[in-house]
């Protein structure tokens, strides 16, 4: 990797890269612009299904945590997203979907490549992505003050009218990289706030190319950040930067309790969507074929690692010989192989550190 440059730009040193691999390259989004991390560092971004670097990111420390949230404390505070209302913001938030459904073919392979999710599968879910975008800025956009009862209104007139936060950091998991940052991304922007999103290590690139799309549908140098980085460094540092005003998380149960703590001692806003152990109850007067397809799309999709994934079956004793015999005969028949392929329906887990994970809860006896 060469460096060209950096030039100072509104206060914050932008590292302008090449990169001379022939392998793609996913910068930090600071700014309004790509940038690369203070020390320099890099982190491969691997295809799960042949154990190979496919493509690299910038790896974002704290002091990147600080360039990100002093951009989007800058942006808020000059107002200039502010000020444009919500149907200023809208009509970036829909031009950004109509951006992101010309680059759907890209954000599949990526995604694709970086979880080892099935293609199919995304091909089905991404398409539904832009659509959060228009909703939310719909949604911003019908939003009116309101003038609740008051119990004397003689003489008191009280009116509601809904304000900014102001730097919000989110932060997001590997399974749904896009769909989930895009649900973020999209409401904390069309009321308002700038943000900065610190994606999965496993999988950053498409949060990379949702801040480009937003910034090339007009959206102000600061409105969103990206940086990319570790959860115990970069995540860390979001929830405890004294300007982040909000956190909002998905990700593991553990990882949520100490976000929770950190958020509280700073009393900062906090919301959280952390894992599941979701139950499905097959009882006797059930249509079994149709009871046995929405068990196994509830439990194999995207190789089971969500948190809506079917982790317990609970079937009415009467039928729960017959149910069982054909769950197996159904995943039996399931297509394993390369998820890049469209006739493949489950391809491997996103990581070795996940499969190391099922072994220990495996050999711990631990069930779902």
């Amino acid at each position: 990797m060469v460096v060209l440059g950096s030039v100072a730009r509104r206060g914050l040193r932008s590292r302008l890269i090449r990169t001379t691999s022939s392998q793609p390259h996913y910068p930090l989004w600071l700014d309004g612009q790509p940038a690369e991390a203070i020390d320099g560092a890099t982190l491969p971004i691997e295809d799960p299904s042949t154990a190979t670097t496919f493509a690299t990111t910038a790896l974002g420390s704290e002091a990147d945590i600080a360039a990100a949230v002093a951009s989007a404390k800058r942006c808020h505070e000059e107002g200039h997203w502010k000020r444009m209302g919500a149907r200023g913001r809208g009509r970036v938030l829909r031009s950004a979907a109509n951006k992101l459904r010309e680059r759907l073919p890209l954000l599949v392979e990526l995604e694709t490549r970086a979880t080892g999710r099935a293609r199919r599968e995304y091909e089905a879910q991404l398409g539904r992505v832009p659509e959060w975008l228009e909703y939310h800025a719909s949604l911003a956009e019908s939003v009116e003050g309101t003038v609740p009862p008051f119990a004397d209104a003689t003489d008191h007139l009280a009116i509601v009218r809904r304000r900014p936060l102001g730097v919000c950091g989110l932060i997001t998991p590997w399974n749904h990289p896009l769909l989930i940052a895009t649900k973020k991304v999209s409401v904390a922007l069309a009321t308002g706030n700038t943000i900065v999103v610190k994606p999965p290590e496993l999988a950053p690139a498409s949060v990379v190319e949702l801040a480009r799309c937003l910034t090339e549908a007009g959206a102000p140098p600061g409105a969103i950040n990206v940086c990319t980085g570790l959860g115990p460094v970069a995540g860390r540092a979001l929830v405890e930067h004294p300007d982040v005003v909000k956190i909002d998380f998905t990700g593991g149960t553990a990882a949520g309790r100490t976000i929770g703590a950190l958020a509280g001692a700073q009393v900062k806003h906090y919301c959280a969507e952390l894992g599941g152990n979701a139950p499905v109850l097959i009882f006797d007067d059930a249509d079994l074929d149709e009871a046995v397809n929405g068990v196994a799309f509830a439990a194999f999709v995207a190789s089971g690692q969500t948190c809506v994934s079917a982790k317990r079956i609970l079937v009415h004793a009467p039928i729960a010989d017959a149910f069982e015999r054909k769950l197996v005969a159904k995943a039996n028949g399931l297509r394993l192989g390369p998820p890049m392929e469209l006739a493949t329906q489950m391809g491997p887990l996103a990581s070795a550190g996940e499969c190391d994970g099922l072994r220990r809860i495996a050999m711990d006896g631990d069930g779902w």
